[in-house]
């Protein structure tokens, strides 16, 4: 059984513990005009928690303080803010795993 490392907090397993994940959605890269999404691969906790990274600071949506509504971002700036969360989560655990 061939064993997989997750390239951000360390842990080993079996390729059906690890997922790739692409830093950058496919739908957002392909309308960014991004050619490299990012793939990574990661275990499942890391997976989970970088989901909920992802919600709390990628939004889709901007507000327009001249016309007061919110507009819907454009897909070159998500990729950044989607590369920039991915990141930060990295440098977040690379901390917690040096702290052990």
């Amino acid at each position: 059984m061939k064993r997989k490392t997750c390239e951000v907090c360390g842990c080993r397993g079996t390729a059906e513990d690890m997922v790739v994940h692409r830093v950058i959605p496919e739908e957002i890269a392909k309308e960014a005009g991004v050619s490299d999404s990012g793939a990574v691969v990661l275990c499942i906790n890391c997976r989970n928690e970088l989901d909920t990274w992802y919600s709390r600071r990628v939004a889709d949506l901007t507000y327009d303080t001249g016309t007061r509504w919110f507009i819907p971002r454009p897909p070159a700036e998500m990729a950044k803010e989607y590369q920039a969360t991915y990141r930060a989560f990295a440098e977040y655990k690379g901390r917690q795993r040096k702290k052990r």
